[in-house]
C-alpha cells in the first residue's frame, strides 16, 4: 500500500494512524491525499485511489473535536439517503483532544456553485438555478417529514450529485430530532440567515441547546437561497445604516440581537435580476411563522416560476 500527498498547503492537524489506514485500504493504492480545507481546529482531504474516493475530516481541540463526534453520531442516525460514516474515531481526554471521520467524497455541485451564473446576472443561469433550489427544498422537506432538523443549512452544506434527486446535506454536527434541543454550544450557523426568533432563541440559550422548529429552517433555507441567487445577504442593512448600523463592524451576537429584533427589513427582490424567482424565497421568511410554506411548498412555488 503505497500513499502521497500532493498539497501546497502544510496540514496544521495530525492525521491519526486509524483514519489513515481505513482511508487508503478504502480508495486502493496508490492512494493520492490533497488537503482541501485547512483552518485552526479542522482539516477535510481528499483521498482518492484506483477503487473509490474518500472524506477524511480531522478535528482537533475540545470543541471542534466534540462537534465532529456528534456529527458522525447524527450520520449514523439520520434518514437513508444521507451521508453514512465509514469510520469515525476520536479520544477527548483533555491533554489533546481530536476527533476523525471517514465518509465517502461526495462530487457535485453545491448549491452555492450551482448559481454562480445568476449571480452574476445571466439568463443562462436561471434554470440549472431554479433546478437546484427545488432540489434543495425537497431534500430539507425529506428531513423535515423524517423528523430531523439540520440546524446550520446555508447553500455551502448542500451538494447536488449527478444522480438525479441525489442531494447531499453536510455539515450536520448540530441536527437534531425535532423536539428535542441541540447540543450545548449552539450558535445558530451563519447568522444572516437565521430568522428572528431563531436569532433571539440562540441569544436567550447562553450556549445551552435550543429547541428547533420547521417554520425557522424554513426561513433560513429561503434566506440561504437568496443568497445564492445574489450574493447579497436576504435583510436590507443598508436602511440601518443612515442609523449607525454597519454589520461588518458588529459581533455575531450584536448581530443576532439586531435581527431578533425584527427591525431589519427583508431586502426588495425588484432590485435584481430575477425578482419572480426571489418573491417565494422573500413569502417564506414572512415574520409570521403560520405564513410561511414547508419545505416541500416552497419547492412547488419554485416550479410554477417562469426562466
Amino acid at each position: 500500500m503505497t500513499s502521497s500527498i500532493v498539497s501546497s498547503r502544510k496540514p496544521r492537524l495530525r492525521t491519526p494512524f486509524e483514519a489513515t489506514t481505513l482511508a487508503n485500504r478504502l480508495v486502493g493504492s496508490p492512494a493520492i491525499w490533497r488537503l482541501c480545507r485547512s483552518y485552526t481546529s479542522t482539516h477535510v482531504w481528499h483521498v482518492g485511489g484506483p477503487e473509490s474516493s474518500v472524506a477524511v475530516k480531522i478535528a482537533g481541540g475540545e470543541s471542534a473535536a466534540q462537534a465532529l463526534v456528534w456529527e458522525s453520531e447524527n450520520l449514523r442516525a439520520m434518514p437513508a439517503g444521507n451521508l453514512r460514516p465509514l469510520g469515525a474515531g476520536c479520544d477527548l481526554r483533555p491533554a489533546d483532544p481530536f476527533a476523525w471521520q471517514v465518509t465517502p467524497w461526495v462530487l457535485g455541485l453545491t448549491t452555492w456553485e450551482a448559481c454562480r451564473l445568476l449571480r452574476e446576472g445571466d439568463r443562462q443561469g436561471r434554470e440549472q438555478a431554479r433546478a437546484v433550489a427545488i432540489e434543495t427544498c425537497r431534500a430539507v422537506g425529506r428531513l423535515h417529514t423524517a423528523g430531523w432538523l439540520h440546524g446550520t443549512l446555508d447553500p455551502h452544506h448542500v451538494v447536488h450529485t449527478r444522480g438525479r434527486g441525489r442531494v447531499r446535506l453536510l455539515s450536520c454536527a448540530w441536527a437534531t430530532h425535532a423536539g428535542k434541543r441541540t447540543s450545548a454550544g449552539y450558535g445558530g450557523g451563519l447568522v444572516h440567515l437565521l430568522s428572528p426568533e431563531l436569532a433571539s432563541a440562540v441569544d436567550q440559550s447562553r450556549g445551552n441547546g435550543v429547541l428547533l422548529n420547521r417554520p425557522s429552517e424554513v426561513y433560513t433555507l429561503a434566506a440561504g437561497l437568496w443568497w445564492a441567487a445574489t450574493g447579497t445577504w436576504p435583510l436590507a442593512y443598508h436602511e440601518q445604516r443612515e442609523v449607525g448600523f454597519d454589520p461588518q463592524t458588529k459581533s455575531r451576537s450584536q448581530l443576532r440581537r439586531v435581527i431578533a429584533s425584527g427591525k431589519v427589513p427583508r431586502a426588495d427582490p425588484t432590485v435584481h435580476h430575477w425578482p419572480e424567482f426571489l418573491d417565494p424565497l422573500a413569502a417564506a421568511m414572512s415574520p409570521s411563522l403560520s405564513r410561511r410554506p414547508t419545505a416541500h411548498q416552497l419547492a412547488d412555488w419554485l416550479i410554477t416560476i417562469p426562466l
